[in-house]
């Protein structure tokens, strides 16, 4: 059996692509239609939300339950996080309904 390697132009590792797809979304070229392009998502951790928005964990579970909060995503099989985003809108939302309307 021999140890030498020898690199041949046509490597790729297996991970990369094997020939240029289409449908890959790229910076140097527009994205493929109906497909989103997203320039970052944060996800915020449990600790964060809590400081954030100032309710405790219980209340988030029951808010996301009811619907009136942005459903945590599962990231690995043991955690969970929320998408700054849309937690940002919720908090935003939440500050729209507690200011009364002012009639001029």
């Amino acid at each position: 059996m021999r140890n030498d390697f020898t690199p041949d132009s046509t490597f790729k590792p297996i991970w990369a692509p094997a020939n240029q797809n289409e449908n890959e979304v790229r910076p140097d070229r527009p994205a493929p239609t109906g497909t989103p392009r997203v320039s970052s998502i944060r996800l915020l951790r449990l600790p964060e939300v809590i400081q954030q928005t100032g309710l405790k964990k219980t209340k988030l579970y029951e808010l996301q339950k009811e619907g009136a909060f942005p459903m945590r995503i599962q990231i690995t099989s043991n955690s969970v996080g929320w998408i700054e985003e849309e937690v940002n809108v919720w908090i935003a939302g939440r500050v729209a309904v507690s200011k009364p309307l002012r009639i001029k």
